[in-house]
């Protein structure tokens, strides 16, 4: 299946190797890894990852590390919406306004 990258999934992967790097470069080429390797295995069984709150968005782990792989599936077309960290709010939940 094709993967395809939003602008969003690829700002947020350097920013998260950038981060991590600063602090250990060996560390960070291991999370880039596994990030890609999850999107790979992602690429080859779609449905595997549970259903997200959003309708049509899935959510898959990224293995030991506290990321989050936001995708959806459209026809042939792997769509990387965002990778995030899991702590932080997903994607289509907004800070209320005080």
């Amino acid at each position: 299946m094709k993967v395809r990258y939003t602008e969003t999934a690829l700002v947020e992967i350097d920013e998260i190797f950038a981060y991590i790097a600063e602090r250990n470069r060996n560390a960070a080429t291991a999370v880039a890894d596994r990030i890609k390797r999850t999107i790979t295995n992602l690429a080859e069984f779609p449905l595997m990852a549970q259903a997200a709150d959003e309708p049509g968005t899935r959510m898959m782990p990224v293995g030991r590390y506290p990321f989050l792989v936001f995708y959806t599936v459209n026809n042939d077309e792997l769509v990387i919406l965002h990778v995030r960290h899991g702590a932080r709010l997903r994607p289509w939940e907004h800070e209320h306004e005080p």
